[in-house]
């Protein structure tokens, strides 16, 4: 499709739309598992903290892709990138569907390295988006996420109950986890082969040429560290994307399994839920671009965001079902919201030629927290038996990364920071401020106690 005789608005809107396409069928992948675990659970009799397994080795892979993309985008091209991304997510839903547990890690696998589809639409955005408009455009290629959700929390819920009569066997054959998985990769792959016409415009600035090296992964590397700001967002995106990730990965199962909910009623509040998202996406976008500065959207994320992960934390079984959308509507609209105003920052800070692969470098933090935080909230899982108790430790990162955003980037290096601030709080006349300080609150607190008692 030649594209070149087409205003630069249409070009944007095909970019936009397509890339929102991608993100949202890469999401669908995303959530997938989740929502099939706990009846491939109990298919084998194993705990359904074997999803925090699986989703560990997914995010190992999604590290060693986010930080090896750049040169990859660059020789490949970023649309073809993404059809990559969208056909290794397909796969791994081809391999969940044949129902042999060893090798479900090869899907994982697969899923991960899938994870460069991010860095490959920013890559196409930065080339075509005005750099006034980025915070928006970026805000709402990524209500492809939220609108993943939506599509694959009504979808695959629906194909669980969808039976097909064989005229063979005489007998309906239900399509259950492993059906339901084959159906929707195909449905992935269609999506792939989609984005094939548009491919040669938005991959003309490819360079077969470049060497695909890992000095470049580590020059990437270096040039996120160094810099301030980039170095507080590589911080938000760990936090975010891990409060992001077990809300993907255990939201639903929490529902499930632990107060009782149908796959139905699990699926359409985290359908419902993160679809709000959409609207929370664009609105922090439209913030970012007029009224307020991206570290001062991200720092108000952090801080909402903490308190939703806390209050996820407090379900139980008295909750009534619209409080428990509540929540996960404030969680959504926070933790699950942060990703197109941060790619617009990514984008800004970045150099032209390499916005793809600084955008992976950074994203390889999230990636991290998402290898993290799911293995975390299983482990505790399994030792407490408790969904509680993992929402509220994985809040604490959020909080600290709100905080930094509402202050001015810090030059040195974090360590040299964070020593000086223990020292600064190990000064004489600061230790015996607090010392004063705890006694009269030890004072007031047993104060109290001694008056309720008499």
């Amino acid at each position: 499709m030649n594209l070149e005789r087409f205003d630069w608005r249409v070009i944007l809107s095909i970019a936009v739309f397509s890339m929102l396409m991608q993100q949202a069928f890469s999401y669908v992948c995303q959530i997938a598992m989740p929502i099939l675990a706990d009846r491939i659970a109990e298919d084998f009799g194993i705990s359904r903290a074997w999803l925090g397994f699986y989703l560990f080795l997914q995010n190992i892979a999604a590290i060693i892709g986010a930080m090896g993309c750049g040169g990859f985008i660059l020789r490949y091209g970023a649309l073809r990138i993404s059809q990559w991304c969208l056909i290794l997510m397909g796969g791994s839903l081809l391999v969940v569907s044949t129902g042999i547990l060893w090798i479900y890690p090869i899907g994982a696998i697969l899923l991960g390295m899938a994870a460069v589809s991010t860095p490959a639409s920013s890559h196409i955005l930065a080339r075509v988006c005005p750099p006034r408009l980025a915070p928006v455009v970026f805000s709402v290629k990524q209500t492809g996420v939220p609108v993943g959700s939506l599509i694959g929390g009504l979808l695959i819920p629906f194909l669980l109950t969808i039976s097909v009569y064989s005229a063979t066997f005489k007998t309906p054959i239900h399509l259950d986890a492993y059906g339901t998985a084959f159906v929707t990769g195909l449905i992935v792959y269609l999506v792939a082969l989609s984005l094939q016409p548009i491919r040669a415009h938005f991959d003309a600035d490819r360079d077969p040429n470049v060497q695909l090296t890992f000095s470049g992964v580590s020059e990437t590397m270096k040039f996120v560290i160094s810099h301030p700001q980039l170095r507080d967002i590589s911080f938000g995106a760990f936090a975010f994307g891990g409060l992001q990730s077990i809300f993907a990965g255990f939201f639903i199962l929490f529902l499930i399994d632990g107060l009782d909910y149908t796959e139905a009623e699990a699926g359409s509040a985290f359908a419902i839920s993160a679809f709000t998202a959409v609207g929370a996406r664009i609105f922090w976008g439209y913030l970012g671009s007029t009224l307020f500065s991206a570290r001062t959207i991200l720092g108000g994320i952090g801080i909402f965001g903490t308190l939703a992960a806390v209050l996820t934390s407090f379900y139980d079984a008295s909750w009534s079902y619209s409080l428990i959308l509540w929540v996960a509507i404030l969680y959504n609209i926070t933790s699950l919201s942060w990703h197109g105003i941060l790619l617009a920052e990514i984008a800004r800070l970045s150099p032209p030629d390499r916005v793809g692969g600084v955008t992976g470098g950074v994203l390889s933090f999230t990636s991290v927290a998402m290898m993290i935080y799911p293995a975390l909230y299983g482990g505790l899982l399994a030792i407490t038996n408790s969904y509680s108790v993992g929402f509220l430790v994985c809040s604490i990162p959020a909080l600290i990364s709100g905080i930094i955003f509402l202050r001015p980037p810090i030059d040195a290096p974090w360590i040299r920071s964070i020593l000086q601030g223990i020292a600064w709080c190990l000064r004489r006349d600061r230790l015996t401020y607090g010392a004063v300080i705890a006694m009269v609150g030890a004072f007031i607190g047993i104060s109290a106690v001694y008056l309720r008692l008499a």
